[in-house]
């Protein structure tokens, strides 16, 4: 097995919420973002609505990354990061999941100036770490 395909694998299978947003936050950081910092919202994983995992910074952007594992991004997830975006007065959203997007999903986010990391960009994006 492939050291990508074995990190999927943990990925999917072994990390909760909390330790995959830490485990993105590395990735980022190995792929050249900056001063990253995690929202204290995500400390309470049972109320946490509407609040960004990570802040970081990148080319003097900032970005509001909102991690999902093993969850399907939908446009309800693109408002989320929307507002956050608004909330942080921030450049640029990330969103960052272990699933595959649809085209239309990625589409609509690019339209709102919102990066989709999906389960082929992580991939690419764990190489470079």
């Amino acid at each position: 097995m492939k050291n990508e395909n074995l990190d999927l694998f943990i990925i999917d299978n072994s990390l909760d919420e909390r330790e995959f947003r830490n485990y993105v936050g590395k990735v980022l950081y190995d792929n050249g973002y900056r001063d990253i910092s995690i929202d204290d919202a995500c400390l309470r994983t049972e109320d946490k609505i509407d609040d960004n995992d990570l802040k970081t910074k990148k080319n003097k952007k900032k970005y509001t990354v909102q991690t999902y594992l093993n969850t399907n991004i939908a446009e309800k997830h693109i408002e989320e990061t929307l507002e956050d975006m608004k909330k942080e007065k921030v450049d640029k959203g990330i969103i960052i999941s272990n699933m595959y997007v649809t085209k239309k999903i990625i589409e609509i986010a690019n339209d709102n100036n919102i990066m989709i990391v999906d389960r082929e960009f992580l991939e690419r994006l764990m190489k470079n770490s």
